[in-house]
């Protein structure tokens, strides 16, 4: 049986200088054949503390206020593309409303946001590295209600109307630790890109973590969720789920964990406290 760990790390240890010697449609055939997986599973405790570097520049935020001023639209990928009209559904565009965006990337999403919720507050939460740039842009073009949250302890006791975590949540090693903080001051908490499954098993009762390997070489770590226990966490609280969908936004090949974990999903999903 192939080992696909180390068959992926073999396939990092080629020069790319090598691989590209071989012409394109060879290569897609041989990803479709031997890569085709976006995460395998790793015999591990915790997430490494330096998970998930990455960074957004200055410039690449710039760009896209200038595109915004021109559509008048977010033009930036979302995770969940109808999060305005979920939104709309929810809130008067009249409301005034505190709205916690943990994992929040680009600022086109605050002005899309901020052009439909004259009365939103906006915080963002995220790596040092994604959110340095705000700081400029909040100064240059003097946002107001635009928030900027460098430790999110700062923000435990606020109460938040809406906390969004776009395809966030799993990258957290302390994702429970951090639910239990915003749960009780918090009406809507929304999921999106978030990797669910069912299992029955005690050892895959919880979460597992796993490797993510179709952004190589860069590589990240983090969790997939049991539905029912990740879920349990609100139910206890006294939150419903609203609904739960799958999202769209990519198609992904779980196939290697179909012998042990049951109904896995790239999923969308809506509390709200009753």
């Amino acid at each position: 049986m192939i080992n696909l760990n180390q068959l992926y790390t073999l396939r990092e240890k080629i020069p790319k200088n090598i691989r590209k010697i071989l012409p394109k449609i060879i290569r897609r055939k041989i990803n479709e054949k031997f890569f085709r997986f976006y995460y395998l599973p790793m015999n591990l405790k915790s997430l490494p503390h330096l998970n998930y570097p990455d960074e957004e520049t200055l410039e690449y935020q710039k760009g896209l206020i200038q595109k915004f001023d021109i559509k008048k639209k977010q033009t930036s990928f979302m995770t969940y593309p109808n999060l305005i009209e979920l939104l709309l559904k929810k809130f008067d565009s009249s409301d005034s409303f505190k709205f916690l965006d943990i994992g929040g990337e680009r600022i086109d999403f605050f002005l899309d946001l901020k052009k439909n919720f004259k009365g939103v507050n906006y915080f963002i939460f995220n790596q040092e590295t994604m959110i340095e740039p705000f700081y400029k842009i909040k100064t240059e073009f003097e946002y107001k209600d635009f928030n900027i949250v460098d430790r999110i302890e700062e923000i435990f006791d606020v109460h938040f109307d809406f906390i969004n975590f776009g395809s966030s949540i799993q990258y957290f090693d302390n994702y429970e630790y951090l639910i239990s903080k915003f749960i009780d001051n918090s009406k809507y908490i929304f999921f999106s890109g978030t990797h669910l499954y069912d299992s029955l098993d005690k050892k895959f009762e919880k979460n597992i973590i796993v490797k993510q390997v179709n952004l190589l070489p860069k590589i990240n770590f983090l969790y997939l969720l049991n539905r029912k226990s990740f879920f349990e966490i609100f139910f206890k609280k006294k939150f419903e789920l609203i609904f739960e969908s799958k999202n769209f936004t990519d198609n992904i090949n779980y196939d290697n964990f179909k012998s042990y974990l049951n109904n896995i999903s790239y999923s969308d999903f809506l509390f709200k406290k009753k």
